[in-house]
């Protein structure tokens, strides 16, 4: 049934009578057949009602219309189509009422008049594709159906126009407009704006764009407030050989987006960003240390990636199975032909990742606080270690939620002063995780390499210790605190939302 269709908002619910090729009719000329089959692939069994909104001024395409396509001797539309979609059928009455519609908003996507790729700016909710699974990063915006405000979370995705934006700036573009609406500090940025970023070293003309190369998203990204680290897969190929990792530069990776910190990931003349990973614990059992080494690490059962290509559909799949490559939940490239990624650190973030874990296994073996001399609970099986990097502000908000396995332990916590940005190493078991840790190691983020007591609390089961020189601004000053009938307790999840 369509209610309304010549008007401002027309309203289409699925049912024997009105399909997907309906909305073809209603959303041209900005909406073509290869624009509705991706939506049709993402959205296809979630959508039971899409309301059309007409004439819609996207800041987005208003901002690449008027610096490019306005001076084009045929010029598209200055407007667009927003489609809102919803999980039930609904009445225009509904749509007014936001207590009612919210919890069935699945997300938007704005059609712009632009070929080959009219799909534009696009925020959907993860759960509205069965396939999509793993812990990813979110960022929340808010949405006005002309006055009904609805609000919803998911990661921002939009295609290349082939013109203004290709895959690299499409791809920077989602990263940054993550960050912009997840973060305040962080200032909104449109297309044409990411183009002129890389003005002042660019190689050819800026528009038509013929892509970017790493180092120029790395810098645009550094102009763009971060502190960007680029790494190359070339650069960990013999280090792996001496390390945890079987693949050294995938658990940086990891790493990074295990700490919500989404990157840019390059392929050979291709870039997409991932943001999430989807781990098998149900092979932990079955996982030992590599030769050498004394831990087993999260990233050891991580064996996909969730992320966005331009050329595909939100929430897709990377992983390195050949037989997935033709699915469309997944992405036709694997893991191991990422060369590079780039990972956009906070500007008060100097330790980076590779350094933080030599610096963490170094104090976990050390004879004075090693968890072997002090901790007779974790040295009684290998321990699994869970790496990342969180803000003071959200990892002391979850204190009282998580317990910290002792009263003591959140109490001193919640009374030590910290910096704003802390690279963090829990400890647990095999038996236990991913459910409950045992213990964790916090770090100043704003230490350097060299640096081996820049911890600020080390917690065992038996004992809590911490750095209160360092905490008030003064020299080394460890104090100790006994611990007793100390408890497991949940691993900390602010970073990303797991996505079952």
């Amino acid at each position: 049934m369509i209610d309304q269709p010549n008007g401002i908002l027309p309203i289409l619910n699925f049912d024997d009578q009105t399909g997907w090729d309906d909305l073809l009719a209603i959303a041209q000329p900005h909406l073509d057949r290869y624009g509705l089959e991706r939506l049709k692939g993402s959205l296809d069994g979630a959508t039971k009602c899409i309301a059309v909104e007409k004439h819609y001024i996207d800041r987005d395409y208003r901002d690449t219309f008027s610096q490019y396509h306005s001076k084009r001797f045929i010029t598209p539309d200055s407007r667009c189509v927003r489609l809102h979609f919803f999980d039930r059928a609904l009445t225009r009455s509904d749509i007014r009422s936001p207590e009612i519609v919210q919890n069935n908003y699945i997300g938007y996507s704005v059609i712009r008049p632009t070929r080959p790729n009219c799909v534009g700016r696009t925020l959907l909710r993860p759960e509205c594709r069965p396939t999509t699974r793993g812990t990813i990063c979110e960022c929340t915006e808010k949405v006005s159906i002309q006055g009904t405000e609805l609000s919803i979370s998911g990661f921002p995705f939009i295609s290349q126009d082939a013109d203004v934006t290709v895959c690299a700036q499409a791809s920077l573009w989602m990263l940054a407009r993550y960050f912009s609406d997840r973060y305040h500090l962080y200032p909104e940025t449109y297309p044409v704006q990411i183009g002129n970023l890389t003005r002042d070293y660019s190689v050819g003309r800026l528009f038509p764009s013929s892509g970017l190369y790493v180092w120029q998203l790395a810098e645009a990204l550094r102009r763009l407030s971060f502190e960007p680290l680029l790494y190359s897969r070339n650069q960990y190929t013999q280090i792996s050989q001496q390390s945890c990792h079987a693949d050294n530069f995938d658990h940086l990776l990891y790493t990074y987006i295990e700490s919500g910190i989404p990157v840019l990931a390059a392929f050979n003349n291709h870039v997409v960003v991932l943001f999430g990973h989807v781990s098998d614990y149900s092979q932990l059992q079955n996982i030992t240390p590599n030769p050498g080494c004394d831990f087993i690490f999260s990233s050891d059962l991580n064996w996909a990636y969730v992320g966005n290509d331009d050329n595909g559909v939100p929430y897709q799949l990377l992983s390195d199975d050949p037989q997935h490559q033709a699915a469309l939940e997944y992405m036709p490239n694997r893991i191991s032909q990422i060369e590079q990624f780039v990972a956009p650190l906070p500007e008060k973030v100097f330790l980076p990742a590779e350094c933080f874990e030599t610096l963490v296994k170094a104090l976990l073996l050390r004879q004075d606080v090693g968890y072997q001399h002090l901790s007779p609970t974790i040295a009684a099986e290998t321990p699994v270690l869970r790496l990342f990097l969180t803000t003071v502000r959200s990892y002391k908000r979850r204190l009282t939620e998580r317990g910290m396995g002792n009263s003591l332990v959140e109490e001193v916590y919640r009374n030590l002063p910290l910096p704003h940005f802390i690279w963090v190493c829990e400890i647990s078991h095999k038996s236990i995780y991913p459910d409950r840790i045992l213990g964790e190691i916090l770090w100043d983020a704003t230490r350097n390499a060299h640096e081996p007591d820049g911890w600020i609390a080390l917690h065992y089961p038996e004992m809590l210790i911490v750095d209160r020189g360092s905490a008030l601004n003064g020299p080394p000053d460890l104090v100790q605190f006994s611990l007793e009938d100390s408890e497991r307790y949940p691993l900390f999840r602010s970073n990303l939302r797991d996505i079952q």
